[in-house]
């Protein structure tokens, strides 16, 4: 099969460098182009500096251009390049994105400038891909929303929900690369506050389960209670949850429900199960899960599977009462990864 050429728009940020890493020996997309900041523009990609825990992989040899170059999207249709994964912050993405979408390049972004916009797809491939229409501009969601859409998802398929009530607990590396090379933040003295993020969780939640017509979201209606804080953690984000439900469930009608959350496609991104059932989370030993096993020794640039699902733990049910906790890696599936297999989900929905 041939490999689809697109654009990174990321080269130094946590989220662009992960993008880089997923597709570094992607089987369906190939990277022929990586974009960045003014700082790393014109630079050698090998020289700007390795965020992330593993090892850089073998990426090309590339310049990065600045994404602001009023030539980018030429530059892009010169080579060929059909699609852009876009890692970066909103205020850039903005008119950088809408500039390569005007140009005819497909654009999947993380960013949250234009999630639940006109025209901009917001999709979870396990939740609503009922929300999918031709477009050039496609959103995942924020990284937060993951562990708590997933299972959530999976519960109104027994009954209606009447309320959630989540408290979050975010990994250091949602707040980018700065943080985790700061040693005070590292060893637990940091701002727990995180600006708008419990009002876009709750929006996001509420949008990802909403019905569509016309091209036109009407979100789902229920109670929602968010609080979000930072905690000196490297990665992965942790949720607890409370929801109620119309109807009273029996715990082994939500477990069978959760191992059967997923889409029909097989694709490289695509976990083994969407949410992955545990007695108890371990932050430390369950970030890196594939759907059925953990490994503490990850390869995200050859398995494209581990770090994709969510990890569910202390479910319990009483009545019309459901509590669990939920984990996911919050760079991987809340971000890059989840981008990425959105892209190839598109891809093969709409082929």
């Amino acid at each position: 099969m041939t490999r689809r050429k697109c654009l990174v728009l990321g080269a130094s940020g946590l989220v662009g460098q992960r993008l880089q890493q997923r597709l570094a020996n992607h089987p369906l997309f190939e990277i022929v182009a990586v974009a960045g900041s003014p700082s790393s523009a014109d630079k050698q990609l090998s020289s700007i500096i390795w965020r992330l825990d593993e090892v850089r992989p073998n990426l090309p040899d590339l310049i990065v251009i600045d994404a602001n170059n009023p030539n980018l999207a030429q530059r892009c249709q010169a080579v060929g390049i059909e699609l852009a994964f876009s890692g970066l912050p909103s205020e850039i993405a903005q008119s950088v994105e809408q500039v390569l979408v005007d140009a005819g390049i497909t654009v999947y972004s993380n960013s949250s400038a234009y999630r639940r916009k006109p025209n901009v797809p917001m999709i979870i491939p396990e939740i609503n891909p009922h929300h999918n229409y031709s477009s050039k501009h496609y959103c995942a969601t924020n990284c937060t929303l993951i562990p708590l859409a997933l299972p959530v998802a999976a519960i109104t398929k027994l009954s209606a929900i009447v309320s959630v009530k989540m408290r979050s607990e975010q990994a250091l590396s949602g707040a980018g690369w700065q943080l985790l090379f700061d040693q005070q933040a590292l060893s637990g003295n940091i701002n727990p506050s995180i600006d708008g993020e419990a009002e876009k969780t709750s929006a996001e939640l509420l949008h990802v389960l909403g019905s569509m017509q016309d091209q036109l979201i009407t979100p789902a209606e229920f109670s929602l209670d968010v609080k979000c804080k930072r905690v000196a953690r490297r990665d992965g984000h942790l949720v607890f949850v409370t929801l109620k439900t119309q109807h009273s469930l029996e715990l082994p009608e939500i477990i069978q429900q959760f191992q059967t959350i997923e889409i029909s496609h097989e694709l490289p991104s695509k976990p083994k199960q969407a949410i992955h059932l545990v007695d108890q989370i371990n932050p430390a030993e369950h970030l890196w899960s594939n759907g059925e096993n953990f490994t503490s020794n990850p390869n995200p640039s050859d398995d494209l599977k581990t770090g994709m699902a969510v990890v569910v733990g202390d479910l319990s049910v009483e009545g019309d009462t459901v509590s669990f906790t939920a984990y996911s890696h919050n760079t991987i599936r809340g971000a890059a990864g989840g981008l990425v297999y959105l892209a190839e989900f598109l891809q093969q929905e709409n082929s």
